[in-house]
């Protein structure tokens, strides 16, 4: 491969120290599969992680505003729509 300079590459060292490589700290790499595996796995995580997050945000939120005691008026509403359209 191509190696820099010390000059260019001093100033990101301390980019070795923040890691997102999660999956490389819990499995060895050959555990996982191909190269191929391992680069989609790492990829994705950080996308699966943000969709995990905002379900549960989401769910969060839904709960709370139903122990508000809005949801009572929108089920309300909902059921008299429905039966005068029945």
């Amino acid at each position: 491969g191509v190696r820099l300079h010390e000059d260019f590459t001093r100033w990101t060292d301390f980019m070795d120290a923040i890691s997102l490589d999660l999956i490389g700290l819990t499995y060895p790499g050959a555990c996982i599969g191909s190269m191929g595996d391992r680069l989609l796995l790492a990829g994705l995580w950080p996308l699966a992680a943000m969709i995990l997050g905002g379900a549960a945000l989401a769910c969060y939120a839904f709960v709370e505003w139903h122990r508000s005691g809005r949801a009572d008026g929108l089920r309300r509403d909902l059921v008299r729509a429905t039966l005068r359209r029945l």
